[in-house]
């Protein structure tokens, strides 16, 4: 009896892993996947996230500009504090300095399947531009590879965890 139980329990698992990995096969699911992790993301270390969006077919990421200093000072990365603390010395309080925190996913589908991810965290203290071409932010990067959908959904949050430690 408990073979045929366990067997049956096998058999909807394997199905239910097919649906899914027949739904992350079309793009339009599959970005839409990464999309709502970003913003699940965003809302676990962000105060005040902006809606995660796609900036081309392969890169995507979610934003958010933070005013008020006080809780990027409980920021533990040494680099980013001397920007902050840089920045406080720079903008009066009146002016109301800026943080700009993102976090990006860059993929590369190398295969029908599979692929690479780059995630990045980053934190800019350049206000009030927040042009991270100068200089003025810290990140964290992990690229991971992947071998089909499936794995990508079952290990993307992992590695943006990973990238997060920098909030």
């Amino acid at each position: 009896m408990n073979n045929k139980i366990d067997s049956k329990i096998a058999e909807i698992i394997q199905h239910k892993l097919e649906e899914v990995q027949a739904k992350l096969t079309h793009q339009d699911y599959f970005n839409h996947y990464i999309l709502e992790t970003l913003e699940s993301f965003a809302f676990r270390y962000f105060d005040n996230p902006l809606v995660s969006e796609q900036l081309s077919s392969n890169v995507m990421r979610v934003i958010a500009i933070e005013k008020g200093i006080k809780e990027a000072i409980k920021i533990k990365n040494p680099e980013l504090r001397a920007g902050i603390g840089e920045l406080v010395k720079r903008v009066s309080k009146e002016q109301g300095p800026t943080i700009l925190r993102e976090i990006r996913v860059k993929l590369d589908r190398s295969s029908t399947h599979g692929g690479s991810c780059l995630v990045i965290a980053r934190v800019s203290f350049g206000h009030p531009d927040h042009d991270f071409a100068k200089g003025t932010f810290v990140e964290n990067s992990n690229l991971f590879k992947f071998e089909d959908e499936v794995h990508f959904r079952n290990t993307l949050a992992k590695h943006l965890e990973v990238v997060c430690e920098l909030f």
